[in-house]
């Protein structure tokens, strides 16, 4: 898959709904779909993000406690904390049947034990279908890169509205795909 069918992926499966800001001070966030995302600790906000994931793509619950299950036994392994205040929790699951993301925003930052002992201010959840591990792979590095960059991370951060940072990721891919 080329780089814009790569960017093409990861932002289809972005939707204002999944896209959501705690402000500071605040660790518990009601969704309108019932859902409420916990930033009490990375394994808590992991769970609660399986939870608004799961609903909003209209999972069984058997394929919800997969995908929890391997969140979970991912981010034992190693912590998905990638540094530069992000942190990608994933997973490969044989019964998706596409890629589904989650993304939250935390403007006082969340301990995800990153490599580099910064907090995680962006947290991007992916699942991905087990059928697709090469895209998975190159997904995950292609919002590594967008979010590397320290203006657009910072934008990102500062997002008041879910559209707003909706606009900003889609913008940087767009400059991501223009520089090759």
């Amino acid at each position: 898959m080329d780089k814009e069918g790569i960017r093409h992926t990861w932002e289809s499966t972005l939707r204002e709904e999944g896209i959501h800001i705690f402000e500071p001070g605040a660790n518990l966030l009601a969704l309108p779909n019932g859902v409420s995302l916990n930033t009490a600790d990375k394994w808590v906000l992991i769970e609660t993000l399986c939870d608004a994931l799961c609903t909003r793509e209209n999972l069984d619950s058997a394929l919800t406690q997969k995908i929890k299950n391997e969140m979970h036994e991912r981010e034992k392994l190693m912590s998905t904390g990638i540094g530069e205040q992000m942190a990608i929790p994933h997973a490969v699951i044989p019964a998706a049947c596409h890629f589904m993301t989650e993304c939250v925003i935390i403007k006082d930052g969340l301990d995800f034990e990153s490599i580099d002992g910064s907090k995680a201010f962006i947290v991007v959840m992916l699942v991905a279908p087990k059928s697709a591990l090469q895209e998975h792979l190159q997904i995950m590095a292609s919002i590594a890169r967008i979010f590397y960059e320290a203006p657009t991370r910072e934008k990102f951060i500062a997002a008041q509205t879910a559209s707003e940072a909706l606009r900003i990721i889609r913008d940087a891919g767009k400059q991501f795909s223009a520089d090759g």
